[in-house]
């Protein structure tokens, strides 16, 4: 187990990454915790939550996808922020990336966004 200090390290190194970054690292790291069982699928995600000034009961989330690195010939493709915004094709969940090619990060599919 890491020490809170080794955590805290970990974290100050992760807070220097540009967002396109670490999305790229965090893509490495929370599929290892999907849970699978009687007939359910459990996955952590990143997602970006957006709150509206003039909405207080307003927010919307939004699943972060993974870019397709090898669309981007191993790049991280342009690193605009998470402003691309689309639907997985398969599954439905609303996704946004830094990438107009990702992968959704529920079911893994590739998403064409705008």
């Amino acid at each position: 187990m890491a020490s809170d200090h080794e955590r805290d390290q970990l974290a100050a190194q992760l807070m220097t990454l540009p967002v396109n970054e670490l999305v790229d690292v965090l893509r490495r790291v929370l599929p290892q915790y999907t849970e699978e069982g009687n007939g359910l699928r459990t996955s952590l995600v990143l997602a970006t939550a957006t709150e509206y000034e003039d909405e207080p009961d307003g927010i919307d989330v939004t699943l972060v996808a993974w870019p397709d690195r090898d669309y981007y010939d191993g790049g991280l493709g342009p690193d605009q922020g998470l402003w691309e915004d689309g639907d997985c094709g398969k599954c439905g969940t609303e996704v946004s990336s830094n990438a107009k090619r990702a992968f959704c990060p529920v079911c893994g599919s590739g998403c064409g966004l705008t």
